[in-house]
């Protein structure tokens, strides 16, 4: 792994200042707390906030409000690493040696997986009412298996990816009332109408390869589904499917048509997504992570609509996004019983509404959320979308964290026409057969 920054990283770094690698590490499980309590040693590298004080974080204020119903057991809240790698590597090597965390923040999905063997597996904790009041179960299921057991609790319903629009040069091209296309083939058709009035439909930056995960996701899923990504994991279906040149070759559309700005491909995502901030551009393609980043750039002057699934597409109108942040309970913890309690607290639909609030980067998963404490528009419209379709959750979400760093770089260069759709895809299959 080379640790590159996925999708999921942009949730706490869009807008602000990348975190620095360096983490606190963790000596041993929780132990006696002050006055006698018991102390919870809690990894969190998911919920840290680095736009303001550390009082106003979502996670401090429900740590206290914790502690306040449960005098008797203390959190030890220890910040580590955003980089996925980093705290990959510290998880993994405080598991062996069983002196980590007793509770902790995970990538959902893959990453999740990855560390299935230091984790205590919590079906027995939660009875099918609890498990039947939150979504994103498929995500933390064991080797993503229906029946698999579940490794980790799903936190937030995710970020979704989205075509941002920018509503003032909408209006100069011509376009007054906004009519989301509904498959890839339409929005390439509105690109192009938008491109004849002489403004630069999809502002992009590609260079490292992440505009086509989320465009992948929707265009590759929306013909197989999440379970096709979950065969390709478990090897039922390989990378180099069909559906996956099929989609390769529908994204690289954008930048063989002359849709986006010609520079695209040496453009850093960022670098996109300042550039349709400053009005150099009618659409970004983003995800969640930039909503308010964008409105608080754009005020009102921004709108939204899914990314389309392709024409005949076997899921059509599928929403790609899903579940970024899990709970783990560590399998050599002395106090499961009380982390489950902490993890049970986090997921009442009250205080999963303050962590949507306060972060404002995706809806709850809580079935009993209150849609009114989304104060973002864009944000609000996603959980509507939601409400009304089903989602797909993507590829890098899915897959090992290698093979999705080798996605990102094939992505780069199939979307500059350097590497051909069939080529990126055996690449791919290649690469995961050779670490069966």
């Amino acid at each position: 792994m080379n640790g590159s920054l996925t999708r999921r990283d942009f949730l706490r770094v869009s807008g602000t200042a990348l975190v620095g690698a360096g983490a606190l590490l963790a000596v041993g499980c929780g132990g006696e707390g002050g006055n006698g309590s018991l102390k919870l040693v809690f990894w969190d590298n998911l919920f840290e906030l680095t736009d303001r004080p550390k009082s106003q974080w979502f996670i401090t204020k429900a740590i206290e409000k914790f502690e306040d119903k449960y005098p008797d057991i203390e959190v030890d809240r220890v910040s580590q690493s955003p980089d996925i790698t980093t705290y990959y590597n510290q998880f993994r090597a405080a598991g062996m040696s069983k002196e980590g965390p007793d509770v902790a923040t995970l990538f959902a999905g893959g990453p999740a997986q990855s560390f299935s063997d230091f984790l205590e597996p919590l079906d027995q904790y939660f009875n099918s009412e609890e498990i039947s009041q939150l979504s994103g179960w498929e995500t933390v299921r064991k080797n993503f298996s229906p029946n698999g057991e579940i490794i980790a609790a799903p936190y937030g319903a995710g970020s979704y990816f989205e075509v941002m629009y920018n509503k003032e040069l909408f209006g100069k091209a011509g376009i007054d009332n906004v009519t989301p296309p509904t498959t890839w083939e339409d929005f390439l058709q509105f690109a192009q109408e938008i491109k004849a009035t002489g403004a630069t439909p999809v502002v992009i930056g590609e260079q490292e390869g992440y505009a086509g995960a989320w465009i992948m996701a929707t265009l590759v899923g929306g013909q197989i589904g999440t379970d096709g990504f979950f065969k390709m994991r478990r090897r039922e279906l390989p990378i180099d499917d069909q559906s996956m040149i099929i989609g390769y070759e529908n994204y690289r559309k954008l930048y063989e048509l002359g849709l986006t700005n010609e520079d695209a491909g040496s453009k850093t995502n960022e670098q996109g997504q300042q550039m349709f901030i400053q009005g150099e551009g009618t659409m970004l393609i983003q995800g969640g992570w930039f909503n308010q980043p964008v409105v608080d750039a754009m005020g009102d002057n921004v709108g939204n609509f899914p990314i389309p699934t392709l024409a005949g597409a076997l899921h059509a109108g599928g929403i790609a996004g899903g579940p970024n942040v899990a709970l783990g309970v560590t399998n050599y913890s002395e106090y499961k019983e009380e982390v489950v309690k902490f993890i049970k607290f986090l997921l009442q639909p009250e205080i999963i509404d303050m962590y949507v609030k306060i972060h404002g980067t995706e809806p709850s998963n809580n079935k009993n959320a209150d849609l009114n404490a989304i104060d973002n528009p864009l944000l609000k419209s996603q959980a509507e979308w939601l409400k009304a379709g089903n989602t797909i959750y993507p590829f890098d979400n899915i897959m090992p964290q290698d093979i999705n760093d080798l996605f990102y770089r094939m992505n780069a260069t199939v979307f500059t026409g350097k590497t051909s759709p069939e080529a990126a895809a055996d690449r791919l299959q290649q690469e995961y057969s050779a670490s069966a």
